[in-house]
């Protein structure tokens, strides 16, 4: 299978990928303008992301430029502070960390937040990525409606693992990447995007 060739997704050139989607259809167009309102409403507020899935996949945290949490729609520039829900009694380099590069508001029937594996806020010249995926990896989150539908999906792209780091982290990183080209990190996502368009 070939990941899908959609405007503003980088191509697949070299490692893993997948395309994660997720449809809720309606009966008319007014009830899906409604929900396509509260899915928005959702997608901004990235500090509750985790709350929609059905299992607590992982807690996310938006923080600004100098790593401080903030409760504010995302702008480029942030970043987001990730936690995997299997790490018990975090550390700080337990966290995973991305930037948002872009964000794009263009079209008035879709919304789209661009990210990819970064260097702690504020040391962007010393360091290494803080993510298990090496930094050339993206992850694009797109949310979309039609007449009678509304969508969420993540796309990710040149999932390698990240090896820019010391060597106990080196191996770490290889086997969570495993695990996801075995498809856990597919079924997480896919909790993810279940629970965000799921109005019970």
């Amino acid at each position: 299978m070939k990941a899908k060739k959609i405007p503003g997704i980088p191509l697949q050139v070299k490692g893993q990928f997948h395309d994660t989607e997720s449809i809720q259809k309606f009966d008319n167009a007014q009830e899906t303008e409604l929900k396509y309102n509260i899915l928005k409403e959702r997608f901004f507020d990235i500090n509750k992301w985790g709350t929609y899935s059905k299992e607590n996949i992982a807690e996310f945290t938006l923080c600004d430029s100098t790593a401080k949490s903030v409760d504010r729609l995302p702008i480029i520039g942030d970043y987001i502070k990730i936690l995997l829900s299997e790490v018990q009694n975090p550390e700080r380099n337990n966290y995973q960390w991305v930037r948002i590069d872009m964000i794009d508001k263009t079209n008035p029937n879709s919304i789209m937040i661009q990210c990819r594996p970064s260097k702690l806020p504020g040391d962007q010249f010393a360091g290494n990525t803080v993510h298990f995926h090496s930094g050339g990896t993206t992850s694009t989150f797109i949310i979309s409606k039609g007449n009678d539908y509304i969508k969420m999906a993540i796309y990710g792209r040149n999932e390698k693992p990240n090896q820019n780091t010391d060597v106990i982290s080196s191996i770490k990183n290889m086997f969570i990447a495993f695990k996801g080209v075995v498809g856990s990190s597919k079924i997480q996502w896919k909790l993810l995007t279940d629970g965000m368009i799921s109005f019970k």
